[in-house]
């Protein structure tokens, strides 16, 4: 474990200057003086600031590109979004191969990615404290700070643990918990489920705390206190907390933040800017600091990269015809191959061939440049979790059928206040939920906290009455079903760190 969790980025990005200066690389904590990275606000504010950079810096490969890697992975691997032509980069996500493998060189880039960004707050965390300065700004760079760490442990512990049950003692083990300097020394043990579940609630419960007081964001990239409750709320989804969870949604749905009517039908570009009002957290790219064709939209919209051309993303064909033909979400899919070869839908290339039910839905202005924003987080998933916690509560019918209808009829005009109750009423919330966070990095999570299996060769069921295949290609695929609680809903740990680190248990293979 050493030898990640000793990684700490230099922050040194030129102080004083511009937040877009190069920041350098990273390197082990032996060789970082932290009393001079700590000695004031602004120094540690660049501290944070590399952090952040460092979240979707690209790696040695184009797929390695910090937390949005982890949501390509979550969508591939459930059955919502596949690939719809030929097979480019993750398909060993998407046929649930590459989190088996114990060389990949993809779940060690996975599990030191996380570990290094928690490297990094933890540095944060145990010197702002004593950083001259007002306490209110050390409060919100601490805040921030304790956002990540709650999120890369959220990841970590649905990626490598068995999943939470609510109502047990989930005493199975999750991953390493290392919250101080003094952990970081030696290799840890994994610790509890409960117990990193409790140690991520703890940080949020505390950012929550330290970002009240508001502070001027010219860069969603820093979680503010809507972002902490949107994050504890996601939390508490996980833990089966539900009416506790749909109390925290709505508490991270403030004035800042407005549901678009035209979200889903601007063109020629949508979903590539963080100025978005829906946008509550969001990576924020510049084009002097190209990095290459690494983003989620290079995977999933129509930028001129190879992986966009050859192996363009389509929706499952069963899920398309689940929705509304008034739902303008409806319009960013293409129901035929000719619907999609049209002046209709934008490709990566004019003479790019894609097949039916291809995606618009990340679109962006310029093909050449992926420089774009990434969500994270959306007011709209507020709405959604709010109605799901509602729903499954148990006696807020009315208010969950509230809060889905507040959100749907921005997306259908003719959709009306749902009288569905009990289970009828979840299920037409989770169908909302699988068209509108469609691509955004839930599927797989949403499944395995629901203990739900994946289900990749139901049949679509046109307008017209009549069948249709599904259209996952079964040879890409290798799995079409997958059964909820299989061992394979666990990532293996890596062989590197097994080696680094003696005190890991190995899931089972």
């Amino acid at each position: 474990m050493k030898k990640y969790i000793l990684f700490f980025a230099a922050f040194w990005m030129t102080i004083a200057s511009s937040c877009d200066s190069e920041f350098l690389e990273t390197h082990s904590t032996q060789g970082v003086d932290e009393s001079n990275i700590f000695t004031n606000i602004e120094n540690a504010t660049g501290a944070l600031e590399g952090t952040f950079k460092l979240m979707y810096r690209t790696g040695t490969s184009q797929n390695y590109m910090g937390y949005e890697t982890m949501l390509v992975m979550s969508d591939l691997m459930g059955e919502d979004i596949l690939f719809g032509k030929s097979t480019t980069l993750f398909l060993q996500s998407y046929n649930w191969s590459v989190h088996r493998n114990v060389t990949s060189a993809m779940m060690n880039y996975c599990y030191r990615y996380h570990y290094e960004i928690i490297a990094n707050v933890n540095t944060i965390i145990a010197n702002i404290d004593d950083v001259d300065g007002a306490q209110s700004d050390r409060d919100y760079i601490k805040g921030q700070a304790l956002v990540l760490r709650a999120a890369h442990y959220f990841n970590l512990v649905r990626m490598w643990g068995v999943r939470y049950d609510a109502g047990k003692n989930n005493t199975q083990l999750g991953v390493p918990l290392i919250l101080t300097l003094e952990d970081a020394q030696e290799p840890q043990p994994q610790a509890t489920v409960e117990e990193i579940y409790k140690a991520i609630n703890d940080d949020l419960d505390e950012a929550i705390e330290l970002l009240k007081i508001p502070h001027s964001r010219t860069n969603k990239i820093h979680p503010n206190q809507s972002v902490a409750n949107g994050m504890k709320a996601r939390v508490l989804l996980s833990q089966g907390k539900w009416a506790e969870a749909a109390k925290y949604a709505k508490d991270a749905r403030t004035n800042e933040y407005t549901l678009s009517q035209t979200i889903f039908t601007e063109t020629p570009a949508r979903f590539y800017t963080q100025d978005n009002t829906e946008w509550m957290w969001a990576t924020k790219r510049i084009e002097a600091e190209r990095d290459g064709f690494s983003t989620l939209q290079v995977f999933f919209g129509n930028t001129d990269a190879v992986t966009s051309r050859n192996g363009p993303k389509v929706i499952y064909n069963y899920l398309y015809h689940k929705i509304s033909e008034t739902d303008k979400r409806k319009g960013m899919f293409a129901a035929t191959k000719a619907i999609a070869m049209s002046a209709a839908f934008i490709r990566p290339q004019p003479t790019t061939d894609v097949p039916a039910y291809y995606n618009n839905k990340y679109m962006v202005p310029d093909h050449n440049s992926p420089q774009v924003d990434c969500p994270y987080m959306r007011v709209a998933e507020m709405y959604l979790m709010e109605a799901e916690g509602l729903a499954r509560a148990g006696g807020h019918d009315a208010e969950a059928q509230q809060a889905l209808y507040d959100l749907i009829i921005t997306r259908d005009p003719a959709y009306t206040k749902s009288t569905n109750t009990g289970q009828a009423l979840i299920d037409e919330i989770m169908l909302h939920r699988r068209i509108e966070l469609w691509g955004e990095g839930f599927r797989y999570f949403d499944l395995k906290r629901l203990n739900e299996p994946v289900i990749r060769n139901l049949q679509a069921t046109l307008p017209n009455g009549k069948t249709e295949a599904s259209n996952h290609n079964a040879s890409w695929a290798q799995y079409l079903e997958i059964p909820a609680g299989d061992k394979k809903w666990q990532y293996l740990f890596s062989d590197n760190e097994l080696d680094n680190n003696p005190h890991i248990i190995q899931n089972e293979m």
